[in-house]
């Protein structure tokens, strides 16, 4: 099928910089080691690009797994060694890691670790150029002689960041918290502080900044000796306590709280967001804002979000900007999986239609994961099971709760076999970086990624092109003659450049590289009569050019 002239322009000018495939059955590896590779984590590299880490088992004889991560730049090649920058490769386990940037392209890793034979918390920090940091293998944040486990990790905004886990110290589940520093100094406490020692098992910590180099921590509770309920504390950057010992209540409403998410509401306070089964039925979504100084701000026990029919889970919630916060959730009101989502506002409000709105397509969707896309929007991703096994799709919402792509999701690989537990990161311009696992090959699970513009597609769109085209170039005379060439106008780097010529088939028909300061020849004889098209990459950057010419031979 012929494609149109706009839209081979598109085509070319995308794969003539860019690493990412466009084919949602091919897709992009990120890892492609032997056995699997799984329990992928991403955030930002803070320049438009991906830092994703997992848990690996290519150096396995049983299975224990190892740590590692790699970095993808925003037109998709790797930055990192091939298949991944090992993190931890100590001869134990290493497992349930989790991943922070720090806003300057460099990450830190944590992780359970074994090697002294008992699940103790260890963490890594990795520059942007993939150099590994601390001591080889990780530093010790916790090595009690109990055990630990299941970490979270947020950046302390000085270079460091903030870890907490699950502490069986007291012999119950205790939740406890250390920060380190940039150069990977203990600042609180040998071994962590304690966030919360009440009695009977607290567990399933998450955190989140608090802006002043603390954080707030929530988790789900069963002090009272019957069901769980969520708490939550905040500490400060010394590792002092700010509100009530052991945490204050978010919610305490009869039978079961669980599976909490938090998110800044962008006051210093926080938004957290709980499955909730207070109706004795099945499990309804609830959420709650909290103050910086640790009073709720909405109804007590929390705002119902959504309480459809049949049970609601699998919560995702990210604060969007003033719009709030989008939260998204597996819902079997329909005696099937879907993704539903709601706009909840600062103020406790509801935005869109009760119970939220339908977000897949009908088919079994499972797994939602939200991420805000730096316009006052979200971006939802999703396992699919629309077609053979499971895919990944995705969906926009724009700050009003409008969706923005096609109705029912955009597929962002549909490859064979199963495609399980999407991650994504915003691209800085209102699309997505996608990481998946992926058992395309039939046996085990490697890391595949995808990049969404703007538009949902993988096909680069007219508001990208028109952000990132700084070049000019200009040929003549054109129609072509023997004496015609392509010049640029601009090469204000003075940097090499490279010219790609394609015919309306999106043929590549000639590639030549020339010196910054030489034009193209053009010789017409080596083309047939018709319109061709051309596009011009400066080597090293991700500023390029696009024009045709006419041959009327």
């Amino acid at each position: 099928m012929r494609v149109t002239f706009f839209h081979f322009f598109i085509i070319v000018s995308y794969t003539s910089f860019a690493q990412w495939n466009t084919n949602p059955i091919i897709n992009t590896p990120v890892a492609l080691a032997s056995k699997s590779q799984g329990n992928t984590h991403a955030v930002s590299d803070t320049k438009g690009g991906i830092i994703v880490s997992w848990d690996d088992n290519r150096n396995s004889l049983t299975n224990s797994s190892d740590i590692y991560a790699q970095r993808l730049k925003k037109n998709g090649f790797e930055k990192w060694t091939s298949n991944g920058q090992a993190i931890c490769t100590d001869n134990s386990t290493q497992k349930s890691s989790v991943i922070c940037n720090n806003n300057d392209g460099s990450a830190i890793i944590t992780w359970e670790d074994n090697r002294a034979g008992n699940y103790d918390i260890y963490a890594q920090k990795i520059d942007s150029s993939g150099n590994i940091l601390w001591a080889l293998n990780g530093i010790a944040v916790c090595s009690n002689t109990t055990k630990q486990k299941n970490p979270k990790i947020v950046n302390d905004n000085n270079g460091g960041a903030i870890i907490v886990w699950e502490d069986s110290l007291n012999n119950f589940w205790d939740i406890t918290a250390q920060r380190i520093s940039s150069n990977g100094t203990l600042l609180w406490t040998a071994n962590g502080i304690s966030v919360c020692s009440s009695p009977n098992t607290q567990n399933n910590p998450k955190i989140e900044t608090d802006s002043l180099g603390g954080a707030i921590i929530t988790w789900q509770d069963k002090r009272n000796n019957t069901d769980y309920d969520i708490y939550a504390q905040r500490i400060n950057s010394s590792g002092t306590a700010l509100w009530a010992a052991n945490g204050v209540v978010i919610c305490n409403a009869i039978n079961t709280q669980n599976n909490p998410r938090i998110e800044p509401d962008g006051s210093n306070g926080a938004i957290i967001g709980w499955t909730d089964k207070r109706n004795a039925n099945d499990n309804n979504i609830y959420a709650q804002r909290i103050d910086a100084a640790g009073v709720v701000q909405w109804t007590t026990n929390g705002l119902m979000v959504c309480n459809a029919s049949n049970n609601q889970s699998a919560l995702d919630i990210k604060y969007i900007g003033l719009s709030g916060l989008m939260l998204s959730w597996k819902d079997d009101r329909s005696a099937t999986n879907e993704i539903y989502a709601q706009l909840v506002s600062l103020s406790g409000v509801t935005q869109l239609t009760a119970n939220g709105i339908l977000i897949s397509n009908g088919s079994k969707s499972i797994n939602p994961n939200t991420i805000s896309d730096g316009l006052g929007g979200a971006i939802i991703a999703w396992q699919d099971s629309s077609g053979l096994g499971w895919d990944i799709k995705s969906q926009s919402i724009n700050s009003a709760g409008v969706v923005q792509w096609a109705i029912g999701g955009v597929t962002v690989t549909k490859a064979g076999d199963d495609q399980i537990n999407p991650s994504h990161v915003t691209d800085g311009n209102g699309g997505a970086i996608y990481v998946w696992e992926d058992r395309r090959n039939g046996s085990n699970y490697d890391l595949y990624a995808n990049h969404l513009f703007y538009n949902g597609s993988s096909i680069v769109g007219v508001k990208e092109l028109s952000k990132n085209n700084s070049l000019q170039a200009v040929c003549f005379p054109n129609p072509i003659e023997s004496q015609s060439i392509i010049k640029l106008k601009n090469n204000t780097l003075s940097l090499p450049w490279e010219i790609k010529i394609y015919d309306t088939f999106g043929n590549l028909i000639k590639t030549q590289r020339l010196k910054h300061d030489e034009s193209f020849s053009m010789i017409s004889s080596e083309y047939s009569s018709g319109v061709y098209f051309y596009v011009i990459h400066l080597s090293g950057e991700n500023s390029y050019t696009k024009g045709n010419f006419i041959l009327t031979n």
